[in-house]
């Protein structure tokens, strides 16, 4: 793991934090899964931290980011509060789409979160309406494209590209590719190379997407040239799926080897931090124990919420 030339002890710590708080968060969720306290399917993107997290420490609350249904890691990532998403995991209307949206239709707009869609690839074009808007608003933000390996195959991702290609909009395509379409793997649904297909109409970059820091590097240079106005940027994370598609348990695919230790993107950023000295391991203990206690606030919050009645649809 090599340390990018502009990281700083805040980044590094701001990025452990929040992977940190995807993790725990997900192994909450995936303990209470079974107990039917949880109200919504669950999609967790447990080993896959890195990409969504590399990503966000570049981004402003005013970049409009659009998710497809595996929402939890980067919707954290990008400023929702845990207790808000685990409100709505629970139902309750606290939650951040009030209790009717679940897991895969979260929203928040304070932090640049407009919607997800659960179908797949059903979100890339919102991305580029919203970097329409931007270029006719005349401001500095951007929209985002958040979709996995397997909405590639749609048909919206040709045509969101070429439209953002010929308009050189302000739009970051960001692809985290576990291999898989539910558990058929890649070489069984796409005939294409994804970079290659992309490489046609915009620059590409690419990264390791169980090395946050791989991704923080390559998504700070994507990030900084749509921003500059050169047009959209494709950025490509190869990382690796722990659990399986849905639900709380972890993936047997023969296809989907995973080494938990070499492919674990908080053990390298640990290694790494200890390692050239920004962090000793007792500061670790201690952000690991502050995540734990903010995962059970949040889960106390959200199991102590109301849930919504009828008459909140005719709000």
């Amino acid at each position: 793991m090599t340390r990018p030339s502009t990281l700083h002890r805040d980044d590094a710590l701001w990025l452990l934090g929040r992977m940190r708080l995807i993790r725990q968060a997900s192994e909450r969720i995936a303990a209470l899964y079974p107990s039917d306290v949880i109200e919504t399917p669950i999609h967790l993107c447990t080993g896959q931290e890195a990409v969504a997290v590399g990503l966000c420490r570049h981004l402003r609350d005013a970049d409009q980011m659009f998710l497809g249904h595996r929402t939890h890691g980067p919707a954290l990532a990008k400023g929702l509060p845990l207790p808000a998403l685990m409100a709505e995991l629970f139902g309750r209307t606290t939650g951040c789409s009030r209790g009717f949206g679940g897991s895969m239709h979260v929203l928040d707009l304070q932090h640049g979160l407009p919607g997800s869609s659960a179908i797949v690839g059903g979100s890339i074009a919102l991305a580029v309406g919203a970097g329409l808007a931007a270029r006719i608003q005349r401001n500095d933000s951007i929209g985002v494209a958040y979709f996995g390996d397997a909405a590639t195959n749609a048909g919206v991702f040709y045509e969101s590209l070429n439209f953002a290609a010929l308009r050189k909009l302000p739009v970051l395509f960001l692809c985290e590719d576990n291999g898989f379409s539910n558990v058929m793997p890649k070489s069984a649904h796409s005939a294409h190379d994804i970079t290659s297909l992309a490489s046609v109409l915009m620059p590409t970059l690419q990264a390791d997407g169980t090395d946050v820091l791989s991704v923080y590097e390559r998504a700070g240079e994507a990030v900084a040239r749509v921003r500059s106005g050169e047009g959209p940027v494709f950025l490509h994370c190869k990382t690796k799926r722990w659990m399986k598609h849905m639900s709380h348990e972890v993936c047997d695919l023969p296809e989907n080897r995973v080494d938990r230790g070499r492919d674990c993107p908080i053990q390298k950023l640990e290694a790494f931090l200890k390692q050239s000295g920004i962090a000793s391991a007792a500061e670790l203990a201690q952000i690991e124990r502050d995540i734990a206690a903010e995962v059970d606030a949040a889960v106390a919050f959200a199991a102590a919420s109301p849930k919504p009645t009828p008459d909140l649809l005719e709000v």
